[in-house]
């Protein structure tokens, strides 16, 4: 049986089962980092099971006022028109932990991709609801829907919005081609109107290029992160940012200047802030400083969230439209490093500056769809005309005239009684005790008693010829003696 066994192999035999042997050794080498051995099809479920081997966490929030965003945004006054309720957006990273109180309710199932030595490269599974080791998906996450906390300290840009997650369990980073591919035929199979790509690959790879090109047709509005690499080559471009129908955003820091790590080139369409964002964190609770691009698209993907709220008949092309022209610009017009500005949630909402921006544009018939009408100020008109005026003043004038002159009646009653002559009134020396004088003429004879003959009966001073036994007016018959009188 020996020999003949050793005949029946021989020494070529016994080669090739050597090079069998260490061609499996060295295809168990190269595949060992990817996965465990196991059979195709349990390989994935096995490894999205595992825990995460390090965690990123967080830290609770210092006292302090609200979101920096909030007011750097305008959000306060988009909320009160849209808050992103109804609109759902995809999350191609590394995972959402739904467990943070601030996305509880803001998370719906999403999916997982795991590389597995398939012949497809990749299995697809159902993400734990806290798999995300890395915590960038989870700060992306937060920074589109988080929920509105107490006093507005940590709050999404669409708080109300929805996020559907796909996880890469291996990082975007070290994910095949095919395995980004897939994941964003996934968010486009998810119906899922906004799909947020916070990555960047120096180089056009076809799997993700033929991926995109399905998710615009698809009408999915697709926002993707220009990378950090701070690259001013134009030359240089940075996919899926730089690819046709895809809505590039670059980063700012709190000031609105441009940061020196984002990149710059013809392909950026838009900014955002992205220095120093406080983010909700993995671990089912906690926050933590984060900056890049990634987190400026994130703002850009709830602004357009926002949108969609608002009106949600409009087309992704008609979304990115309205973002790009009523953005901020930055240095007075569009340019490599900002695109046309930093991202307007308020004013994408309205339309305010959108006829403008068609005019510059030359386009007429879709410059503002959907805008809120903003009415013209209404021109000031006078209160009076001029008949009003003049009338008033005239009255005034002589309301004035009246008033100037009542202190002068006391006078000219004295006047009056002393005959209009200057000097004491003569007090009634023989008129009853406790009596005050008589009163004064009727109107009707004013006339006549101004005319000077209110003068007591005197023969010595009466004028020749006056009637006798003439009573003056204004007086009784028995008036004091004439000598009593101050009258020249």
């Amino acid at each position: 049986m020996t020999s003949t066994h050793r005949i029946r192999g021989g020494p070529a035999a016994a080669a090739r089962r050597r090079v069998s042997a260490l061609l499996a050794l060295t295809a168990a080498l190269v595949l060992a980092p990817l996965t465990p051995l196991a059979p195709p099809g349990t390989a994935g479920r096995a490894l999205a099971a595992e825990p995460c081997r390090q965690e990123v966490t967080g830290v609770d929030l210092p006292d302090g006022g609200p979101h920096p965003l909030i007011d750097l945004l305008g959000l306060r006054q988009t909320w009160d028109l849209a808050t992103g309720e109804g609109v759902t957006v995809a999350v191609v990273d590394s995972g959402v932990d739904a467990r943070h109180p601030d996305l509880a309710d803001a998370v719906v199932t999403g999916s997982e991709y795991v590389m597995v030595p398939a012949a497809h490269g990749f299995e697809r599974t159902a993400p734990a609801p806290e798999q995300d080791c890395e915590g960038h998906g989870t700060a992306v996450a937060g920074l589109i829907a988080a929920e509105r906390t107490e006093g507005d300290r940590m709050a999404g840009v669409a708080p109300d919005a929805a996020v559907y997650p796909v996880r890469i369990a291996d990082g975007v980073d070290r994910a095949s081609f095919e395995t980004l591919a897939a994941a964003i035929d996934d968010a486009v199979d998810s119906g899922a109107p906004v799909l947020n790509l916070s990555f960047a690959i120096p180089g056009d790879r076809a799997p993700v290029r033929e991926a995109v090109e399905r998710a615009v047709d698809a009408g999915v509005l697709v926002i993707a992160a220009a990378g950090n690499e701070g690259n001013r080559d134009p030359s240089q471009s940075m996919y899926p940012a730089a690819y046709d129908g895809v809505l590039a955003v670059a980063a700012v820091d709190g000031t609105g200047a441009p940061m020196q790590s984002s990149n710059a080139a013809e392909w950026v369409d838009l900014a955002a802030y992205g220095e120093n964002l406080t983010v909700v964190a993995p671990g089912g609770s906690g926050y933590r400083a984060e900056s890049g691009t990634s987190f400026a698209a994130a703002q850009v993907s709830g602004a357009a969230a926002l949108v969609l709220s608002r009106f949600p008949e409009l087309s992704a092309e008609e979304v990115a439209r309205r973002l790009i022209a009523s953005a901020s610009p930055v240095g007075g017009g569009r340019n490599d490093l900002t695109g046309a500005g930093i991202v307007d949630p308020f004013g994408a909402v309205t339309g305010l500056g959108l006829e403008r921006a068609g005019d510059a544009a030359g386009d007429h018939e879709d410059r503002a769809p959907a805008a809120i009408p903003v009415q013209a100020v209404p021109r000031p008109e006078p209160g009076l005309s001029d008949t009003a005026v003049t009338a008033l003043t005239v009255s005034g004038g002589l309301l004035l005239a009246v008033v100037l002159g009542l202190p002068a009646v006391p006078a000219v009653r004295r006047a009056a009684r002393r005959g209009w002559h200057p000097g004491p009134l003569a007090p009634a020396t023989d008129a009853p005790a406790g009596r005050r004088p008589p009163p004064g003429p009727p109107a009707a004879a004013r006339l006549d008693w101004l005319d000077g003959t209110d003068l007591p009966p005197a023969a010595a001073t009466r004028p020749t010829g006056a009637p006798a036994g003439r009573a003056p007016r204004g007086r009784s018959a028995t008036t004091a003696p004439s000598s009593t009188r101050n009258r020249t």
